[in-house]
């Protein structure tokens, strides 16, 4: 009977397990995001990792990661450009109507931006985790991820919300901040695509795409 206390099966042991495989997925995908064009593969490689995981087909964090990332390098960075700097012109421009004189156009073209905004999050949270860019155009990807996210617009906001957390600890700064970080460069990312990937499998019609 004392053998068992450490076989593989034993539910803390395999709650270690798949906590280790995390952070694993979770470190691997922040230095392969730091070359900042890689962006978008790493993302599609973190979340095609952790789906592997969730079925109980990846047998090995480090190995799955790579084979992904070589997988999705060259198709995603169309869609990954057009992404990030559509997302740094959104909010490039919030930040400058934010600083405008206190007029009624301004305000107008806040919440025109801040609509802007909030459909490039939704469209976000589908293009690279569900990796809807596989064999289409960055138009047809775009499409496609907006649909998925109206479509299953409940689970997309928890996905939304998950995905904002290190924007928000940023924002408000100070004691979230330093909470924040040592997380997120743990596993603080691993978890919140762990999650998204739950509700994504939950989503109807996601059954297969990878």
């Amino acid at each position: 009977m004392e053998s068992n206390k450490f076989d593989s099966n034993n539910p803390f042991f395999a709650f270690m397990g798949g906590l280790a495989d995390v952070a694993i997925v979770n470190i691997l995908f922040i230095l392969c995001s730091l070359p900042v064009v890689t962006a978008g593969a790493s993302m599609a490689a973190k979340y095609a990792a952790l789906r592997k995981m969730q079925e109980g087909s990846m047998n090995s964090a480090l190995r799955c990661f790579f084979w992904e990332f070589q997988a999705c390098l060259k198709n995603s960075l169309s869609a990954w450009l057009a992404q990030f700097l559509t997302g740094c012109l959104l909010i490039f421009d919030l930040m400058f109507v934010t600083r405008a004189e206190n007029h009624w156009f301004w305000h107008i073209i806040g919440m025109v931006l801040g609509c802007l905004f909030l459909l490039w999050m939704m469209v976000s949270s589908y293009l690279f985790p569900a990796a809807v860019y596989k064999g289409r155009t960055v138009r047809e990807a775009v499409r496609e991820s907006f649909l998925l996210a109206v479509r299953n617009l409940p689970y997309t906001l928890v996905m939304m919300i998950v995905n904002a957390i290190p924007a928000l600890c940023f924002w408000f700064g100070g004691f979230f901040l330093a909470l924040a970080v040592p997380v997120y460069l743990v596993a603080g990312f691993g978890a919140g695509a762990y999650l998204n990937t739950m509700l994504m499998r939950r989503c109807t019609g996601m059954a297969g795409e990878s």
